[in-house]
């Protein structure tokens, strides 16, 4: 059941995302961030279908990330990178018949910006991982070794200096607005206020857990010896600091090895040294 409503969640995020593509950004003649933004942009030139436009550059990335990365982090992106698309294309049909218009050209601008920001955000907190743009940036981290967000911020700027020239300077700051909204709900999703999370394990099944953090997740982790206070019995605390982006991933892994482990989970501000 708990599966089940995670996928709606995730189905009815990218419906979100979809609406907001074909009934804000389109009809007003606007561009979002990354591969989306890149999409509209060319559906602008030539009106190639901004739906087969978004799956065919999801694709390409999903690719490259399958041998630059692991299938483990690709999949992640594989359901919303198919599932937009999708909904974009299933949803087109629905400007022929509902007509919706904003008062404020700066109305339209915020409830475009809310409406993917809040899309994406949701996919997210269910533990996936959208916007393939994201994927190629985690790429370049490590062909460069240098993990950073300035690569999608590049690609952007590019986008709004594209439709600066392509459209107007009116609609290219709009659309700025727009990408400056969405990526900071996007961000906030992804990484929290927090760049990282501590996690403190009690569980029977210590190898699994340490071998899933390891080697599945590539973290280091700590053995901490402990005692309860009221059993008095021995313990084995596993200790272990990782990037917010892999919260889910972490707790969730945990439960499906031990349903019964015992989790601690706070926030860590600044991390000097990854290895513990």
């Amino acid at each position: 059941m708990k599966s089940l409503m995670r996928y709606l969640i995730i189905v009815i995020s990218c419906l979100i995302i979809a609406l907001d593509i074909n009934f804000i950004i389109i009809p007003n003649n606007l561009v979002m961030f990354g591969f989306n933004g890149i999409s509209i942009l060319v559906y602008y030139l030539n009106q190639t279908n901004p739906a087969i436009n978004i799956l065919l550059l999801n694709i390409l990335s999903m690719l490259i990330g399958y041998l630059v990365l692991n299938k483990k982090v690709v999949k992640y992106y594989l359901l919303p990178g198919l599932l937009i698309p999708l909904m974009v294309l299933i949803t087109q049909p629905l400007t022929n018949i509902i007509s919706f218009e904003l008062p404020e050209m700066l109305l339209v601008v915020i409830v475009g910006g809310v409406l993917a920001g809040y899309g994406y955000s949701m996919i997210y907190k269910e533990g996936y991982s959208a916007g393939s743009i994201f994927l190629l940036e985690e790429v370049l981290g490590k062909l460069t070794h240098f993990h950073s967000k300035i690569y999608t911020w590049i690609i952007d700027i590019g986008i709004v200096l594209l439709s600066m020239v392509l459209l107007n300077p009116t609609v290219a700051l709009y659309s700025l607005v727009i990408i400056i909204i969405s990526k900071y709900m996007i961000t906030k999703a992804r990484f929290g206020i927090n760049d990282s999370k501590m996690f403190y394990i009690i569980t029977t099944k210590e190898k699994e857990v340490k071998n899933f953090i390891m080697h599945d997740l590539k973290y280091e982790l700590t053995v901490l010896d402990a005692k309860g206070g009221f059993t008095k019995k021995d313990n084995k605390i596993l200790f272990t600091v990782i990037s917010s982006n892999d919260y889910y991933k972490l707790k969730e892994g945990i439960k499906v090895i031990d349903a019964n482990a015992f989790i601690a989970i706070t926030d860590t501000y600044d991390v000097v040294s990854r290895s513990v």
